[in-house]
């Protein structure tokens, strides 16, 4: 990286000198006009205007509940400001409860998990989606310890839950999952409108928030199930499962106090947990069996995130 100076033009300017090379290869000349866009740190000259990302319009009339709702949450992550929702008729298909379910409905859910969005004006084959807060960058750390400190909450509640055979603190892992999916959603709007302050950082936070996601989506999914299960755990099922929960505590402990003896720790955990599955897979009832194996992959995603972790490093 290049560096140069300001050079000081007038009594109330400064100038720096482009490279010549980029001059050159752009044929520009005196006189000649540059766009600038500021993000973040950074001062961005190109010879095209940027695309704005201030509005989109998109239809929505092919999509299935889930789509839809994860469509609007991608346009919300993306960092557009207003969504416009166009549809020819009022209700989705929803394939895991085989019913037609209202888009209204759809869309006041994704938005209540969209930190500053509202829904500003409906009608019966349009909603008018608007963030009308402004994103701040500087709420990326402390929205990003708050994910961490969720996560393992829920992962707590969901163990103390099946401990207790309490129905209710089950039923509540699906909010701890949309809470945790709001602050997951802001901070990759935040990344995708500012950038990390170092650039090339941007896409490793951006790849640990994304696997977060997918391990709250494992507690949910776990929860539903657990529902129906209608029987007390079995002792083994209790100590790997809370052992499985010892990983998600110590990445936290990692991200924030990094030391490869926690690395060493996560990745010795990881293989003794599958060990004590193997070895008490005939004792473990099969119905426990398969949400244990469920919550394995949460193992495989940790030692990913461990391997992110450790190029934040560099």
């Amino acid at each position: 990286m290049e560096q140069r100076k300001l050079i000081q033009h007038g009594t109330s300017s400064l100038t720096i000198a482009l490279p010549s090379t980029w001059i050159k290869n752009y044929g520009l000349k005196k006189g000649d006009s540059l766009f600038t866009e500021m993000e973040a740190n950074k001062v961005i000259f190109s010879t095209t205007k940027t695309k704005q990302l201030d509005k989109i319009t998109v239809n929505v009339s092919n999509l299935d509940r889930t789509s839809l709702l994860l469509y609007i949450q991608s346009l919300y992550r993306f960092g557009y400001n207003e969504i416009e929702i166009n549809f020819d008729k009022p209700t989705v298909l929803h394939h895991r409860t085989e019913k037609q379910i209202g888009i209204s409905a759809i869309v006041h859910q994704i938005v209540n998990r969209c930190i500053g969005a509202e829904v500003i004006e409906q009608s019966d084959k349009r909603i008018h989606i608007k963030v009308i807060t402004r994103d701040a960058e500087e709420d990326f750390t402390i929205v990003l310890r708050r994910i961490f400190l969720l996560l393992n909450e829920a992962a707590q509640s969901l163990l103390e839950a099946i401990k207790r055979r309490d129905k209710l603190m089950i039923q509540s892992i699906e909010e701890k999952h949309d809470n945790i999916n709001k602050f997951n959603n802001y901070s990759l709007r935040l990344l995708n409108k500012f950038g990390y302050p170092n650039v090339k950082k941007t896409c490793l936070y951006y790849h640990i928030i994304a696997s977060i996601d997918e391990i709250v989506d494992i507690l949910k999914y776990n929860a539903r199930d657990i529902l129906e299960y209608k029987k007390p755990f079995h002792k083994d099922t209790i100590t790997i499962w809370n052992k499985i929960n010892q990983s998600i505590k110590l990445y936290y402990d990692l991200f924030y106090n990094f030391s490869f003896q926690i690395v060493n720790e996560l990745s010795k955990n990881r293989d003794h947990i599958k060990l004590s599955i193997k070895k008490h897979q005939k004792t473990i009832p099969q119905e426990e069996l398969i949400l244990i194996t469920n919550m394995k992959q949460i193992l495989e995603i940790i030692l990913d995130l461990s391997e992110f972790r450790m190029a934040l490093e560099n």
